[in-house]
């Protein structure tokens, strides 16, 4: 009929051990409603992570009468929710999720409404159930649950949806973000709508190597967020609403942090004070206002996105930019190059019309099954597309000696692969002029 998609897309076979498929009707259903899907048969939402304590019921844009539904009947100073000002203490479980106009990403809650119509027509129309969640509004969103996941990570845990924000990330207590075991600032997150993971989510659907099998998915589900079961480093947060001016003088000193007694989260654990009572600093009119998109994601190219690093690390005195390259280089250009190079020499050979692989190619040079061209399935420009950065920011920064040597190595070595060519790859040196 016209509500569904004159093409609808599907996969060449299945990777899990049994060659199990789900239903069909899903990935139609799926195709109708716009909604991709995830190796585990569930649609997830990629979104940084940023910690938040307190909030205002105008930065999220959800009305009073339904954050009092939600639990939220006081403000900090303990008078009665009446106004979208006040200051409200966050359940160390709800979140708020992304709705940025500014970003490049579709906003979450477009996302959800989808999905919450493709569940509820799967529902009905597979499962022959009655629809769960029938939103008519973005409102309806409100107090649904969630899954967050951290990459390769196999357990998730539940939050609940109080709100949408103007910035591009997903605002969350800072014991939720320790229990997803990621360290609460700037790290990526996913989360999955619940009843999606209930009802679509299977081991069986999972590919059939270590890593797809343990990391990456909701094998097991925390419900109850316990903080002395999350990762310890959370327990070092600062409650105070003040900072003596002792800790100043310590800051001028350059001592420990230790070494200043501050009240922290640790000393609260096994108390109702561990989940309530958390103080802050200093406030804001709205956070709305500040950066709503990190530039990684506006910034289209690796070149803009490099250059934009190095100019940060120039700017800043505590930073060493030389030592920033040598980070770039070390902990990311040069494990792609070598990872690339080491796949080449064990690449298999595909056939471009039929898609058939060979281990090694046919004497004939062409495929043995349909005639059709073999092609390398690890091409050369994956392997030295960060070859000339890497050798360009090396010379501009000055790093070590046994660095530059080993980049110049590595070099060699491609040439003997590929024989040396006139540069293809615009390098650091054309990126900063």
């Amino acid at each position: 009929t016209s509500t569904y998609p004159d093409l609808i897309k599907g996969v060449r076979g299945t990777s899990n051990k049994n060659h199990i498929p789900e239903h069909i009707v899903k990935g139609i259903l799926r195709a109708k409603h716009n909604i991709y899907v995830n190796k585990d048969g569930t649609t997830r939402y990629d979104m940084s992570e940023l910690p938040i304590t307190h909030f205002k019921p105008k930065e999220i844009g959800t009305p009073i009468g339904k954050l009092k539904d939600l639990g939220y009947t006081h403000d900090i100073h303990n008078n009665k929710l009446v106004s979208s000002d006040q200051i409200l203490e966050l359940l160390p479980q709800d979140v708020i999720l992304p709705a940025s106009s500014e970003s490049p990403d579709e906003p979450a809650d477009e996302v959800l409404i989808r999905l919450c119509a493709f569940i509820d027509e799967l529902l009905f129309k597979v499962y022959g159930q009655e629809p769960f969640y029938s939103l008519t509004t973005k409102e309806d969103l409100i107090g649904h649950l969630i899954i967050g996941l951290a990459p390769h990570i196999s357990a998730g845990t539940v939050g609940r949806i109080i709100g949408f924000s103007n910035v591009q990330a997903c605002f969350a207590h800072p014991l939720w973000h320790a229990a997803l075991r990621r360290d609460c600032d700037g790290d990526e997150c996913c989360f999955i709508l619940l009843m999606d993971a209930l009802l679509n989510f299977s081991r069986q659907y999972l590919p059939d190597k270590i890593g797809s099998r343990t990391m990456d998915s909701p094998l097991v589900l925390t419900a109850l967020l316990k903080p002395t079961e999350v990762d310890d480093m959370v327990h070092g947060l600062d409650v105070v609403w003040k900072y003596p001016l002792e800790f100043y003088h310590a800051a001028l000193e350059y001592k420990k942090p230790w070494d200043i007694p501050l009240e922290q989260l640790k000393s609260r654990l096994n108390t109702p004070l561990q989940y309530e009572g958390m103080g802050f600093t200093h406030d804001t009119d709205n956070f709305n206002k500040g950066v709503v998109c990190s530039s990684y994601k506006l910034l289209p190219s690796m070149q803009e996105k490099l250059e934009g690093q190095m100019i940060l690390a120039e700017q800043i005195h505590a930073v060493d930019e030389t030592d920033v390259a040598r980070l770039v280089i070390e902990k990311h250009f040069l494990k792609d190059i070598k990872g690339n190079l080491r796949k080449f020499s064990q690449q298999e050979f595909r056939c471009v019309a039929c898609n058939k692989k060979f281990r090694r190619p046919p004497l004939v040079g062409k495929c043995i099954l349909c005639g059709g061209k073999i092609i390398f399935t690890i091409s050369e420009g994956s392997i030295v597309k960060y070859l000339g950065p890497s050798l360009s920011l090396a010379n501009k920064y000055n790093v070590s000696d046994y660095l530059k040597q080993t980049l110049l190595l590595l070099q060699c070595r491609i040439e003997g692969y590929f024989g040396k060519e006139k540069e293809k790859q615009v390098g650091l040196g054309a990126w900063f002029g």
